[in-house]
This record gives C-alpha cells, structure tokens and sequence, in this order.
C-alpha cells in the first residue's frame, strides 16, 4: 500500500492526496541540473525521434497556470479489488480535462510574433483547453465547431474571450472551415499532430505521479491511448524515472486508434499501417517504447466505471474520462490481482459533460450494470445496444469526448472577421 510513515512525505490536501519529496539518492536523475537545460527541442534529421522528451517534461512551463493535480485514495474501488487504487485527478484542471497542459506548454513556447496572431482550433475535445491558455497568454482565439453545439459549450467559451464560428453540420465541415480561416489570417492550428510540447505538456503528469508516490510502491499507471500524445508523454518520464512501473494503455473494443499498431514488430510496417489509419508515426514510436501492455475494454465497462468513480469522488465524468479506471478493472480482474494488496494509479482524465448530459449517462451507466450482471450470469454478449453511448473526437488527434444529449444550436454565429482582431 501507499505508506504514509516515511518522513518525507508531506500532505498537499485533505483527500488522501500525498506530495514524495525525492530524496538526494532516491532518484539519481533528480541530480539533473535544471538550470542547464533549454526547452528548445533536438531533432535529428532522420526517422528515429531524438527528441530530449525528459528535456522538455522537466523545463514545461505548465505550472505557470496549473498547479500538482490531487492523487486520491478510491477507497470503494480499493476494497472492491482489494487493492490501493489511487485516482490522478485531471479532471479537477481549469477546463475539467488533462488537455490544458500540452496546450498551455504549445501556446506559451510559440514565438511571441506567432503567438500574437491567434491561434484557431476545430477539435471540441480541446476547445476548452485552447480557450482558456488563450486567455492567460491574452492570445487571439478562434474555435470552430459544427452547428450543433450545445449552448452551455459555446457560452463557455465565449465568455473566455474565444470567438466562436459554428459551421457545417459535421466534424468535418468545421475542421474545413477551420482551415480555411487559418489560412486566411496566417493563424496557428492548436494543436498539432505529435507536437513536442504538447506530449512534454502531458508528461508533466507523469513527472507528478513520480512525486507523489514513494518509489517502488506503484505497480503500474493506467492510461487512456487515444490519439497517443498523453500516454506518450507521461511514459516517456516514467520509464526513464522509474522503469519498473508498468504502464498501461487503456482503449474501447474495436478501435482504429494507436493501439492496434505500437505493438508491430517492425518499423515500416508500422509506419505504414499508421499512415493509412491517419495516424502520426512519431507519437506511435513513442508510445511504442514505454507501453507495458493494452486492455481493451467495452463501453459497458466504461460507464459502469463512471458510476466507481462518481461513488468515490462525488464527480461524474464522460466516458473519455472513466476510460482507465475500467481499463484498471478489467486488467486486474484478468491478471488474477484481485486481492493482491498491489498498488495502482488510473488517470481520471476529463470530466466534460454538459448538464443535460448527466441523466443521460447515469441511465446508460445503470443499463451497463444490468447488462454486465445478465452477460456474467448468462455468458451471452453485451446488451447495450451499438451506439446508445459513444466517444467521438472527429478529428482523429484529439481524445474522444462523449457524444450524448448535445442540442443544436444553428442560430449562434459570431463575427470571425470582425471583434477578435481588433483586441
């Protein structure tokens, strides 16, 4: 378990949260001397990525708008697989999403020239994230979004200062109109495929969990794959940190999304594979070197986990957000761990529902329950119907952000050409 006598443990909230103080000879890559280190990135003009990613993690400048995210106990979820099951709270970060530090950390090393432009994004799953580092570093936003985008989305955004342009009735058609208005006006598309500081960003919670945890304890993290950049990034620290850690992607069933490849064994077929599936090579090839193992799971498992979550935690969140803790059960579960006494650490990523989503996802999420008791005791398949609750990012770089109950809202438009330019 976690323990709590070590000396050097100090408290940094009252939900069961600790901060690990290294000490001289725990850790030698503490040893590093900060101040030498440049935050500019080194490429090599080859296909391997040479980028110094722990160069990067430990000189990203997203506590500059964020402080350490809570590590909490789940204490129903520690008794049910009698194991310590701690929770990385990204959910409670400005936005309610993870996203806000690779974003942040892209925004603010921009050129202050680029920076001064504007930057513009199409992916609803970041539009908050880009938002709001927009605001802090008082840059120029545009966020595009398809017509029917909930009015509590757009009043969020607006009221941080982005310009909001709905366009088209599709992720698609916004991501077109996105490009088009980049073009236009020479903005900065937020974010970027395997953008350095986006995945150094992430890997600041890595950097995190090291602190916070006494080393050795931890068993492994658990991690949403997604488009990559995060669990890239918060592997890349822990591996080089602490290699006997495992860490775990986590992915629906039938996904087309990183985790069907990083585990091909050679390069080219890799490559190719991901190229076709409009997928980033270099974010595979990272993810590829720090991923222990993958579990997929099922969206019943997944909403069932919001509601483990909720139940520690008083939080609901979308199923992006849920997607390791079920992960978590399910490789536990399979790995004959129950009861083990182990140590685990699950990233609650995000936690962005609107609320007139929330009956929604809690009716789902008790249909889960009943499903999953009727397969146990049945042995026949889910019996959640195909598309009652999904996870659909569109734009195939951003994690999924869940799809329920969204009202449109055609008439909203905002000038693009006008008010953002004249700030």
């Amino acid at each position: 378990m976690f323990q709590r006598s070590h000396s050097h443990l100090k408290r940094i909230d009252k939900h069961n949260s600790l901060s690990y103080t290294p000490k001289h000879d725990d850790i030698n890559t503490w040893q590093l001397g900060l101040a030498d280190l440049s935050p500019t990135p080194t490429i090599c003009n080859h296909s391997q990525d040479l980028t110094d990613y722990l160069q990067l993690i430990l000189t990203a400048r997203v506590h500059e708008v964020v402080g350490p995210t809570p590590l909490n106990k789940a204490h129903g979820l520690s008794e049910e697989l009698g194991c310590s099951v701690m929770l990385k709270r990204e959910d409670t970060q400005p936005g309610y999403s993870y996203r806000l530090r690779g974003i942040y950390n892209r925004i603010v090393n921009l050129d202050k020239e680029l920076r001064w432009k504007g930057v513009i994004t199409s992916s609803a799953s970041d539009a908050l994230a880009v938002s709001y580092a927009a605001k802090e570093l008082r840059t120029p936003s545009i966020i595009v979004l398809p017509e029917y985008t909930s009015k509590n989305r757009i009043k969020e955004l607006t009221r941080l200062g982005s310009t909001v342009k709905l366009h088209g009735l599709s992720t698609d058609a916004a991501k077109e109109e996105s490009l088009r208005l980049q073009s236009l006006h020479d903005l900065i598309a937020i974010p970027q495929p395997g953008d350095e500081y986006v995945i150094a960003g992430h890997g600041t919670i890595g950097q995190e969990i090291i602190q916070q945890t006494i080393p050795g304890q931890a068993e492994a993290v658990f991690c949403p794959i997604a488009c990559g950049t995060l669990i890239a990034g918060l592997g890349i620290y822990i591996k080089r940190i602490a290699p006997q850690i495992k860490v775990i992607g986590v992915q629906l069933h039938d996904s087309t999304d990183v985790s069907r490849l990083i585990h091909c064994k050679g390069q080219s077929t890799l490559e190719e594979h991901l190229i076709l599936r409009n997928v980033y090579p270099k974010v595979a090839r990272n993810c590829s070197g720090v991923i222990d193992d993958i579990v997929h799971v099922t969206m019943n498992e997944v909403l069932i986990a919001t509601k483990d979550i909720y139940e520690d935690t008083r939080q609901l969140l979308n199923t992006e957000g849920a997607l390791a803790v079920a992960g978590m059960k399910s490789w536990i579960t399979s790995k004959g761990l129950i009861g083990s006494g182990k140590d685990f650490v699950a990233i609650t990523t995000e936690a962005q529902l609107d609320f007139s989503e929330i009956s929604y996802i809690v009716k789902q999420a008790s249909l889960a329950e009943m499903a999953m008791g009727s397969e146990n005791e049945s042995g026949l398949g889910s019996l959640m119907p195909a598309g009652t609750a999904s996870t659909c990012a569109g734009d195939g770089w951003s994690s999924s952000t869940t799809v329920i109950g969204t009202e449109t809202c055609a008439s909203f438009t905002s000038d693009v050409d006008g008010s953002l330019w004249n700030s």
